[in-house]
């Protein structure tokens, strides 16, 4: 309940901002807006407003429109026709479009910028052991270095220090770090091993670089699920607590990760407490390359308190939180754009896509976490769905907006045949991704 909850009222956030978009360029464009929706179907709150617009909250909050006068959508009065969308210039009519997909980018920079001034929690980048002729040896980095920095930004916690690596290891190449140890600060030269952000077999970046970070027994709490892995197959879920495996109390993540590592293939009898019930699952390990158990699971981190020693925060000031906000923004639209054209071209695996249910399960653990983590995960839905929307599909603002661009270069409109059919054809591709990821959402959710 507090997952659909969570996700309620992050897409009713979301679709509020988009839709406030088209409306407010609308009424800046002199166009005369009849009705304002929150979501489809049988209205459950609506009201008139001074400016003649109809306010509405609907019941199906899986969407939202901005309607507006239009002559070829009925009869406008003579002395409306001025204010009627369709009489509108083709500048104007591309800015109203364009404005909702812009306004969920703009939110996504304002959602980041205040993350980034609240500050992000963490675990200061101690190193405690360096493996044997891996690339942090070559580096000539040794337990107790902390990284101060990466390529010229701060890193003060383990986290920035992934996400650091990560960037640099979509491409490959070389890392600056600047290190602190008792000696002061040095630089150092990282070698990073090449592997996309987009790898649906993500590999430990600490351990590719060999580095075991600083450790403290954490709880055997479960963050990140793989899917269609051996952990989402049994069916354990972020934020699941570990108590014991075939009997055995556990106590700790090390243990327990121990205790997989050591079965591959083996039948697992695995007790987890659940929002304070407690239930078995049946595990199978996978066996790796090198023969140990895996399961395609990860640490929930925040479960556990942090030593004082170790705990870090990553903040920005106003200024530095905006420029980082933008970068972010910038990122991760690309990121956004890179996937869908992977799916398309078969690069990456159309099973990334998510529907609403996996929406609502990351809706409601970031919730869980606290209102950085909530706004993180908005500011990423927000892109995901500006991007969307843009998209060429006809129904969609990208789909308009490919509209006017022909009308721009034939130097009239699209006829409204042409329209009626486009709109035809988006419906069912939109209808048809909406399935498939329904589809992609039980088949995580039920292991088929």
């Amino acid at each position: 309940m507090q997952s659909l909850m969570a996700f309620i009222f992050a897409l009713a956030i979301l679709i509020a901002i988009h839709e406030f978009g088209h409306f407010w360029v609308a009424r800046r464009c002199g166009v005369k807006v009849l009705k304002f929706s929150i979501g489809f179907g049988k209205p459950i709150w609506q009201r008139q407003g001074r400016d003649g617009t109809q306010y509405i909250l609907a019941m199906i909050p899986l969407g939202g429109y901005v309607k507006m006068l239009d002559e070829r959508e009925g009869e406008v009065a003579e002395d409306q026709l001025a204010y009627a969308f369709n009489r509108k210039p083709l500048r104007s009519r591309v800015a109203v479009v364009a404005a909702g997909p812009l306004a969920n980018m703009l939110f996504a920079v304002f959602a980041y910028w205040l993350v980034f001034v609240s500050g992000i929690s963490g675990i200061k980048p101690v190193i405690s052991e360096v493996t044997l002729n891996s690339p942090a040896a070559m580096a000539q980095l040794i337990p107790g270095d902390e990284i101060l920095m990466i390529n010229g930004d701060k890193t003060p916690t383990w986290s920035s220090v992934r996400n650091a690596l990560a960037e640099i290891a979509d491409k490959g190449g070389v890392a600056k770090l600047i290190i602190g140890n008792a000696a002061g600060q040095q630089q150092r030269s990282l070698k990073v091993p090449q592997q996309s952000l987009l790898s649906e077999q993500p590999q430990n970046m600490m351990q590719q670089i060999g580095v075991t970070p600083v450790l403290y027994d954490l709880k055997p709490v479960i963050g990140v699920v793989v899917p269609n892995k051996a952990a989402d197959k049994a069916g354990l879920l972020e934020g699941d607590l570990i108590v014991s495996t075939d009997g055995q109390a556990i106590t700790d993540w090390t243990a327990w990760v121990a205790l997989i590592r050591a079965s591959p293939d083996q039948l697992l009898q695995v007790e987890i407490e659940r929002q304070g019930q407690r239930r078995t699952l049946q595990l199978t390990p996978s066996q790796s390359e090198d023969n140990h158990g895996v399961i395609g699971a990860g640490i929930d981190a925040s479960a556990t308190e942090v030593p004082m020693a170790l705990r870090a925060e990553l903040r920005y000031g106003v200024f530095g939180g905006l420029i980082k906000a933008l970068d972010t923004t910038w990122k991760m639209s690309a990121l956004t754009v890179k996937s869908l054209v992977g799916m398309l071209s078969g690069e990456v695996s159309s099973k990334n896509l998510g529907g609403p249910i996996s929406i609502a399960q990351f809706a409601g653990a970031s919730a869980d976490r606290g209102v950085v983590a909530f706004f993180s995960f908005l500011a990423i839905i927000s892109i995901s769905l500006g991007i969307l929307n843009l998209l060429p599909i006809p129904i969609l603002d990208g789909g308009h907006l490919l509209m006017y661009f022909f009308e721009w270069c034939l130097g009239k409109p699209v006829s409204e045949r042409v329209q009626l059919e486009g709109q035809k054809i988006g419906f069912i591709l939109l209808l048809t991704l909406m399935l498939f990821a329904f589809f992609n959402d039980l088949t995580r959710l039920f292991g088929l």
